[in-house]
Order: C-alpha cells, then structure tokens, then sequence
C-alpha cells in the first residue's frame, strides 16, 4: 500500500501558489508519480523563467494600464479587511500582498497620482476595519509612513494630500494605537526632521502636531514626541505664521504633562516663551518684503498669534507644581512686556487683560482660597509673582492705556485685585509677605501715575472722578498710603525739577532706582 503523506496547511499567498505548483491539497493523497514529478519541476523551471520577481522590481517599466491592473490585483488577492479576527493564511496573504503595493507605490513615485486613490482607500480599510493590534495594520500605518517619507520632498503638490492621509493614524482604535504608539510617533518624528522645510501649509502642520500632542500624556511615546516639537521650535527653527499657533498649543500640552516631570515642563514652557522673538522677526520681514495692506494684515495676524501664546502660558500658570506655575509667570511676564518690535493695537492689550492678566489673578486667588497648601505648595510665593507681572506691565503700558476711554475701568480693575490679594487668606491665615507687597507695589504704581500726569486732582470733577475713586479703594486696600506718598521724596523733587523725568524711567515707566520703595526694588 503506497505511503501517505502528512497533511500540510500552506501559508499565505506564496504558500498557496507552492501548493498549486506542487499539486497539494488539504487531503492526504498518494506519492506522486515519476511523470508527476517531472511535471513538476518542468512547471517550477518555467515559472522561474518568467521572472515573476520582475514585475515588482521592475513595475515602473510597464504601461500606465498594466500599472494600476497589477496594484488592483494586488488588492484583490489580499482580500477585503473585516472586523474580527482573520485566519492566519488571510492575514499573510493580506501582508504579503501589502508589502508588494507599497513596493511598486514607491518604485513609481513619478506616476504616484496613478496609484495613490487606490492605495490611499486599501490602507484606509484596513486600519478603519482593525480592533486588536496584528501584523497587517502595523505594516499598513508603518507603511503608509514610509509612503509620506519618501514622496515628500518629490511631490510639492501632493504634500498635503500625502499629510492629510496620516489622519489615519489618529483613527486607529485605541489598542491599536497605544500599541504602537512610541513606534509611530519615531517615524513621525524621522518624517518631521527630513521634511519639516516641505511641510508649508496650515493643514499639514495640524496633522503633524496633532500627531505629536497625544503623546504628551503617553509613558512611552512622549520622549519621541517632544523631541520631534523640540527639532520645530528650538530657536524658531521651522516655526512659521502656519504651524505657530498650533506648536504653541502642543507646547503648552507638553508643559502641562507630568509624563516627563517637571524639567520637561520647563523645556516646553521656555519653547513657547522663546518663540515670542518670531513673532517680532516676521513683523520686521512683513515691512521690507510686504506692500503696506499686506503688511498690516500680517501686523493683525502676528497679533493673533501673540495673544494665543500668552494665554497659553496662563494656563500653564496655574499648574499644580509650584516649580512650572513659578516657571511659567516670569515667562509671561516677558512675553508681555518684551514686545516692542510688535505694534500691538490699545484695544487688544486690553482683550489681554481681560483674558490674561485678571483671569490669571482671579484663577490664582480661587485655587489658593479653595485648595489645601498639601495640594499647592507655597501659594503665597505665586500670587506675589503675579502681582508683581500686573504691576510691571501695567506701569509699563500706562501711556498708551492712560489715552483710552476706558482706561478707568482697566485701573479699578487692577484695583480691584489689590484689594482682593491683600485680604486673601492662604491655608485659612492672611499673608504676611502679601500684606507687605500689595501697599508698595500700589504705592509705587500710584507715584508713577501721579508723576506722569495721568492720575491728578480736578476741582470740577465729581465724585466718580478717576482721583476719588483711585483714594476711595486705596483707602480700603492701606489706609495710611495716601498720607504716605504726599510725603514720599520724589513727589517733592518732582515739583522742583519741572521738565525732568521726575525718577520715572521713560524706557518702562517703573521708578528708577533711587526710591527704595519702589517694585523693582522688591524683586519684580
């Protein structure tokens, strides 16, 4: 009785096509014959000499027709991707068939357009269709990278149509995606750094650091992650007016993140502080190379971008750890008071005080009245920051503030939060240090406004004069200032040299450092 041979499950597509070749089945069956055999090998030589190998190796080489026939049957062969699970010999012919379309996708990248719908839609289906991590949506999504990484800097005008298609990637299901997360994330971060000059558009840019911010908070993707923002935005680099608001707001998510600890949180916070110098070097290039519409259209812009940055870092100073909140407040404080080379108009400072500054203050108040010292350290040490960052770019704004009609409502404001921070109680007592702060920060504020000519007695104003009113809640904030600032020195030498600068600094509009009292002296 001849022998039976061992039942054999072929695997994949070249699987099936050996058992074709060698006439196997599912089914034990008999030896093959002498003749049979012979056959056989006469048939494998003969597929050996079509050079079937050839085909995708040299594909660039065959007609545009044949082309897109080749890559349509390529997608038919490796079957239409399903929800659930597939067998093993699905799920090698799938990746097998896969790995030979983005072969001849990238062997023909001048005739791209020909393939890429097609491409594009089989990807598409098989990260769409894919609930648990397996080796067919690793090799589509690291696929579909190599596709972006490679055609970049060969394909100006399908750039965004290549970036566009890494949404993908953002919509993979959840497993999958944290699954290869890190993985993805160093091909983003590869695809960033060769091509960052190709990726000029706002769209593209969106994807790429949309693709960066949900790392932030991922144990093991954030490193790749902030080290790809890092290589855009150290020293402005690659950041643009298209991808500056969006950085800015990755940047902040970075800062806020506890992945990296607290010197992560720095790094990203001096990135979003740094990239203020951008903003003035754009301003300069839009008056050398921009007609004057245009110029101020970019003026406006930039203004957009400064006050998306700056309310950036105000969230950021609110943070739990003392050392980024505390980080975070000079940085603001710079942002905002280092912006000569930006012509920002009245009305949008005080959109920044509105949005910024007071919400800040307020925000700061309610954490330090509602939360435990245990869970924000050194409360105090903060809201002296901040009142120190609304003296300093009040007086330092105030000629331009002081010509607004609403400039009486701005000041009562920043009264306002005086009041407030000189009565607060922190851990359930009042503040010593706060208690000594908010009268010299006030009264040095009160000797600026006075000595410039913006805050003075009238005789035939009323009671709702800017003069009553400042007195009425300084009263309520230190009842003794009022007395102490008629006698204060510089007011007296103010009277006796008309003319001069009477100790203001006209560079900041602070006192300079002649009166002791002043908040520059007490470490603003």
């Amino acid at each position: 009785m001849p022998s039976v041979s061992t039942p054999r499950r072929s695997s994949g597509l070249m699987g099936r096509f050996s058992q074709l070749l060698s006439l196997d089945t599912e089914e034990p069956r008999s030896q093959p014959t002498e003749e049979e055999l012979a056959a056989h090998q006469r048939t494998l030589q003969t597929v050996q000499k079509c050079h079937i190998d050839g085909i995708f190796s040299d594909s660039k080489f065959l007609q545009a027709e044949s082309l897109l026939q080749l890559a349509q049957a390529l997608i038919w062969a490796g079957g239409r991707p399903h929800k659930g699970s597939s067998s093993p010999e699905e799920e090698d012919t799938g990746v097998f068939c896969l790995e030979l379309l983005i072969a001849i996708t990238l062997n023909n990248r001048d005739r791209i357009m020909l393939l890429w719908q097609i491409v594009y839609e089989h990807i598409s289906n098989i990260v769409q269709s894919t609930v648990m991590p397996c080796a067919l949506v690793e090799k589509a999504v690291f696929g579909l990278l190599r596709i972006c990484q490679r055609l970049l800097p060969y394909k100006e005008n399908l750039a965004d149509e290549l970036l566009r298609s890494l949404q993908l990637v953002l919509k993979l299901d959840a497993r999958v995606a944290d699954a290869y997360c890190e993985q993805i994330t160093q091909e983003v971060g590869r695809l960033v750094k060769a091509n960052a000059s190709h990726i000029r558009s706002q769209l593209g840019w969106r994807i790429i650091t949309s693709l960066l911010s949900i790392t932030a908070r991922h144990p093991e993707a954030s490193e790749a992650g902030f080290d790809a923002l890092f290589f855009i935005m150290s020293d402005g680099t690659h950041l643009l007016p298209a991808n500056y608001v969006l950085c800015v707001d990755a940047s902040r998510q970075f800062a806020e993140s506890r992945v990296g600890e607290v010197d992560r949180s720095v790094c990203a916070l001096d990135l979003m502080a740094g990239s203020v110098d951008c903003l003035a070097r754009w301003v300069c290039e839009a008056k050398q190379s921009m007609n004057d519409e245009e110029a101020v259209k970019m003026s406006q812009d930039i203004g957009e971008m400064w006050l998306r940055l700056v309310q950036g870092l105000r969230k950021v100073c609110l943070d739990q750890r003392e050392e980024v909140r505390n980080h975070a407040l000079p940085l603001l404080r710079k942002c905002l008071t280092g912006v000569d080379g930006i012509p920002l108009p009245p009305g949008l400072w005080l959109q920044c005080f509105d949005m910024v500054i007071f919400t800040m203050l307020d925000d700061l108040l309610e954490i330090a009245q509602r939360h435990s010292p245990k869970d924000y350290r050194n409360m105090e040490g903060t809201l002296i920051l901040a009142l120190k960052l609304l003296s300093k770019v009040f007086l330092q704004l105030l000629p331009d503030l002081s010509q607004l009609t609403t400039f009486c409502k701005l000041w009562l404001g920043v009264l306002s939060r005086m009041e407030k921070y000189m009565k607060v109680k922190v851990g359930g007592k009042k503040s010593d240090k706060l208690q000594d702060q908010v009268p010299e920060l006030l009264k040095n504020t009160l000797l600026v406004m006075i000595l410039r000519g913006v805050l003075v007695e009238r005789s035939d104003l009323g009671d709702d004069s800017l003069w009553e009113l400042t007195w009425r809640h300084v009263n309520n904030i230190a009842p003794s200032l009022q007395s102490e600032i008629f006698r204060d020195p510089i007011l007296e030498q103010s009277e006796t040299k008309q003319g001069e600068t009477g100790g203001v600094s006209e560079a900041t509009g602070t006192l300079l450092p002649t009166d002791t009292n002043s908040a520059e002296g007490s470490g603003s």
